[in-house]
This record gives C-alpha cells, structure tokens and sequence, in this order.
C-alpha cells in the first residue's frame, strides 16, 4: 500500500497529506502515513480510504535496509481523542495477520469520522524474535464518515444500566439490484480501552424504500462468521434510495435497530 526513500520524520507529514497507491504484489493500496519503531518503517494502508464501518487497515513493516519483516506479532491500537477530553478506541477484528502479500491485515471498525467531535490516531507495536517490540505513533489520521456504522446504547428496563454498543452494515461489493453480500459487526464497549465482540446476537434486516413506500423481500439474515462478524445477504428490489433496519437482540431481548442508508 512503496518503498519509502524520504526521512521518516517528512514522511509522516506528508504522508497523512498525500494518499499514495502502492503496487507491491500486484495489488494497489492507498498509504495512509509512515512512522519508525526502534530500527524499523512501518507503513499503514488501506484498499482506498480510512472510514467509519469496518475497515481494512494493512500494515508494512520493513526493516533499515528496506527488506519485508515477515516474522513479527504485530498489534494496531486506534484511539479517539474526543472534544470533551476523554478517549476511546474502536472495535479490531482479529490481531493483525500476514497475507499473501506481506503485509498485516486486521479490519478497524471506526464508529466516528474525524472532524469537530474528535481524532483518530494509532499504535502499532511490532514484537520479533529475540527483539525488543517497537511501538510506531500515528498521531493523526483522517477518517471519513461514509454511514455505515452506528454506535447505539441499550437501557436496562429493570435496572436502568446502560450499555453502549457499536453496530456496521457493510457490502462486500458495490451494491446492486438484486442480493447483495453484507457483514454486520457488533461489539459491546466494555471500557474505553475495551470493546468485546457479541457472538450470540440474532439480527434481522429489513430494506425499505422510504420514497417508494415498500421493501424488498428475499434478504437473508446475517449469521456468526467469525468473533463479532456476521454474514448475511441483503435484497434491493430497484435502483435508489434505500433504509436498512438492522434489529440486533440477544437472549430473546431487542438491543437496539439502527437504521442505515444505501444509494445507488
């Protein structure tokens, strides 16, 4: 998501200013920003953009000599910094593993965009064989509110206790007429620092079409893939402006049903 040839400390700057796409392996990616950890460059991409919903974050790490570090247990950590003072980090799936192009892939699920209410930065600790683990610090990196995901909180109705949850609805593909690939996320927040995927959650989608004044039938309603992901198909009758209700219970008991917006 190239190898670098400016000093690292220009090439953060520039970096978070300057999307590149990075052709290694064959596949283009968009680098988001570069930082060093100890003696190594790590790099951070993405497929296109970072943004609210589940999103690829890829990570490069190259040693002094710009040769692939292939070997290492790496950890990506975001953090919000809100307006108010406090921060919070987002929903990871999975630690960061290496794929077939060697880069460390995990998907973030960014519940908030960068703007008036806060910003995003990371870590990314980078552990190898009989080496001290290195932290790299992206202190600045722009999310883009594209929708899809919706923070929600759940009220006790006996004991008033509220519980904060982040949902996303996302495509695998550009959506169409016709059945459409999904991947609903859903992760209680257990602490600032802490967000724990939900593995038992039953979910429903329901597309209207509010200027139409109907839905569409043949939806096939998400189930668990994997820690917190879920895997489903979503039905688009026509071209247009539609509203997803995505309803998310647990043990019989209605969490919340975000609604999200798709067009095309």
């Amino acid at each position: 998501m190239k190898r670098f040839g400016i000093p690292l400390t220009l090439a953060l700057g520039l970096a978070g200013c300057t999307s590149q796409p990075d052709s290694a392996a064959g596949t283009t990616k968009t680098s988001v920003a570069t930082a060093q950890a100890g003696e190594l460059a790590v790099t951070l991409l993405t497929d296109t953009r970072l943004e609210t919903g589940m999103t690829p974050v890829y990570v490069k790490v190259e040693t002094a000599a710009g040769q692939p570090v292939t070997n290492a247990t790496v950890a990506f950590t975001p953090m919000m910094a809100m307006s108010t003072g406090m921060s919070h980090t987002a929903p990871v799936i999975g630690p960061p593993a290496l794929d077939d192009q060697g880069l460390y892939r995990c998907d973030v699920v960014f519940q908030m965009a960068t703007g008036a209410m806060g910003s995003w930065s990371a870590s990314v600790s980078v552990a190898r064989p009989g080496a001290a683990t290195a932290t790299a610090e992206f202190p600045s990196l722009t999310v883009a509110d594209s929708g899809r995901a919706k923070p929600f909180t759940y009220t006790d109705p006996v004991t008033s206790s509220t519980t904060k949850y982040v949902a996303s609805l996302n495509f695998d593909a550009a959506p169409k007429v016709g059945l459409n690939r999904v991947k609903v996320t859903l992760h209680r927040m257990q602490d600032a620092m802490t967000f724990v995927a939900v593995n038992d959650a039953t979910i429903v989608l329901d597309p209207e079409m509010p200027s139409m004044g109907h839905g569409s039938p043949g939806s096939v309603n998400p189930t668990l893939a994997s820690p917190g992901l879920y895997d489903g198909q979503l039905s688009f009758s026509m071209p247009g402006d539609w509203e997803t209700t995505v309803t998310l219970s647990s043990g019989g008991v209605t969490l919340g049903a975000p609604k999200f917006t798709t067009s095309f």
